[in-house]
């Protein structure tokens, strides 16, 4: 399933030109041809953002919006350190994970899910609030000018924070800035 049940999705197509005879060249056109294209937009239901999915799910989204996924292990299961599972990660963490993609233009790589070897805790990669994504200088780049510098954590990671919104207090997402990639935290 693209995406969780009740997720809108809306397609729009440009029609496509008539086919002209073998040999047969194009008419004359008084102004120039802009071309024909497709497009596809996907949004989203936030109401369902706590919704697991299971891995086949997690793995098409991902990849259907051109993220990547990579595992030192070579392997999807949740049991195992080595691997980088997606398997009962929340809706909102991937899409948001989508998102991150879609609004910095640059190429994600997930190199850490719902997999065992994290650290604890209910706002947890475990429980599905969290995601690792490979350094890259685009990524590295839109994260630091795009987010407030907030703190140093305990290990010594940068963390970097989203600056408060209009409205009732929420508790934002945190990006952490370690060593070999991205912890972040989707709420």
């Amino acid at each position: 399933m693209p995406l969780a049940a009740g997720a809108p999705r809306s397609t729009a197509e440009a029609p496509q030109p008539p086919s002209l005879p073998l040999g047969a060249d194009p008419p004359a056109v008084a102004e120039p041809l802009v071309g024909t294209f497709s497009a596809t937009i996907r949004t989203w239901d936030t109401s369902v953002t706590a919704v697991r999915m299971d891995q086949a799910e997690a793995m098409h989204d991902l990849l259907s919006a051109g993220l990547g996924w990579k595992s030192s292990g070579h392997c999807v299961d949740a049991d195992r350190r080595t691997c980088t599972s997606l398997d009962d990660i929340r809706y909102g963490t991937l899409m948001q994970a989508i998102d991150l993609k879609r609004s910095s233009g640059c190429p994600i790589i997930v190199t850490g899910g719902t997999e065992k070897g994290h650290a604890g805790g209910y706002f947890s990669h475990r429980n599905g609030f969290k995601v690792d994504i490979a350094h890259n200088a685009c990524v590295d780049s839109y994260i630091t000018k795009t987010y407030r510098f907030w703190k140093v954590r305990g290990d010594g990671a940068d963390l970097y924070r989203p600056p408060p919104a209009p409205g009732p207090p929420s508790d934002p997402d945190v990006y952490a800035d370690e060593p070999t990639h991205w912890d972040i935290l989707f709420h």
